[in-house]
């Protein structure tokens, strides 16, 4: 028996990396998972890896920029399954990695429609069936996947940390406004990210180097007090514990699981 058995599961932006590990985990607890990307062959992978270990998941091929397509993917969950408990907003256009003063805005507007405005589309798309959820089971969730960026800032990447500081603030507010309802909003705070798009850039940089990718994986691992880059499977337990009665009385709080590199 899991600790999610018979909620039903939104899980937005599902690619390589976390959003994957974060419908596996939901599934491993026994949640029933709607998978939404645009990029059906990342979706199909991983419905098919959730169902072959024994749960229950469909995958909808979804633009959340776009407010049709997010509201066909809301009605067919609740068609489909008949409830949403649970909404985990993962989707995420990464940083342009460019100065401010001689950066591209329509590269920040594209990170911002997808990061900001994609995650609000389906948010509000989500809200009415999460009250109906709480008000029938005494408890919803969402989970916005913010960034350490926003707390640790680095240089040239102000498109994406502002995007997930704008999100940051977003989830407090609707915490407060959910509350009474019994929707909880909480947020999972990364900071490096084991998985296969951390390890691509890691030999990127290593390659960049010349070095060996053991050299910049250490160099990684040094500026974490645990000394291990947090594998994604360690971070969605922290997104199964906002989505599961464990947290019942949390909300409007942001978890950083990033091995200690930033201590808020």
């Amino acid at each position: 028996m899991g600790i999610l058995d018979g909620k039903v599961a939104i899980v937005a932006g599902v690619g390589p990396g976390l959003g994957q590990a974060n419908a596996r985990a939901l599934a491993r607890e026994g949640a029933t998972v709607v998978l939404a990307a645009r990029t059906e062959a990342n979706l199909e992978q991983t419905c098919a890896e959730i169902v072959a270990a024994g749960g229950t998941a469909l995958s909808v091929p979804t633009n959340l920029v776009d407010r049709a397509s997010v509201d066909a993917l809301i009605a067919r969950s609740v068609d489909t399954y008949g409830r949403l408990d649970i909404l985990v907003n993962n989707a995420f256009r990464s940083s342009g990695f460019a100065p401010f003063e001689s950066a591209n805005l329509e590269t920040w507007r594209k990170i911002y429609d997808l990061n900001v405005w994609g995650t609000l589309n389906i948010t509000q798309a989500a809200i009415p069936h999460l009250k109906a959820a709480a008000a029938a089971h005494g408890d919803a969730s969402i989970v916005f996947i913010l960034s350490m960026s926003m707390r640790k800032i680095r240089e040239n990447e102000g498109d994406y940390s502002g995007s997930k500081a704008a999100l940051h603030t977003t989830m407090q507010g609707l915490a407060l406004e959910l509350g009474p309802s019994k929707v909880r909003v909480n947020a999972v705070a990364p900071g490096w990210i084991g998985g296969p798009n951390v390890e691509m850039y890691l030999g990127w940089m290593a390659k960049e180097r010349g070095v060996d990718v053991s050299v910049v994986r250490a160099e990684r691992e040094a500026e974490i007090p645990l000394r291990e880059i947090p594998p994604q499977d360690d971070i969605a337990n922290a997104i199964v514990y906002f989505a599961s009665p464990w947290s019942r009385v949390v909300t409007g709080q942001t978890l950083d699981v990033n091995g200690g590199e930033y201590f808020g």
